[in-house]
């Protein structure tokens, strides 16, 4: 398996670079920190869609990852906060 950081660790508002899913394959999307992440939504998954972006998973300290199928194309969106928080994927 192949891991891959899609947004490095900052406290800043920002957007991780896209990840795409080609159909029938299942990958790995997370978050990580050198720290315990904060309580409650740290960061939001969204699905790219004709009509915009959806969330379709939030980031918790109880659910830092998640799996998804392809196809699709997926970005993690991490507001601004005070712990360093950073995203990856894993195929």
């Amino acid at each position: 398996m192949a891991q891959t950081t899609i947004l490095a660790a900052n406290t800043t508002a920002a957007t991780s670079s896209d990840v795409a899913v080609t159909a029938g394959s299942t990958i790995s999307i997370g978050v990580f920190s050198a720290a315990m992440l904060p309580g409650g939504v740290c960061a939001s998954l969204l699905m790219d869609t004709p009509s915009g972006d959806v969330v379709v998973h939030q980031f918790t300290r109880a659910r830092p990852a998640v799996a998804v199928t392809g196809p699709g194309t997926y970005r993690v969106v991490r507001p601004a906060g005070s712990v360093s928080l950073g995203a990856f994927s894993e195929t």
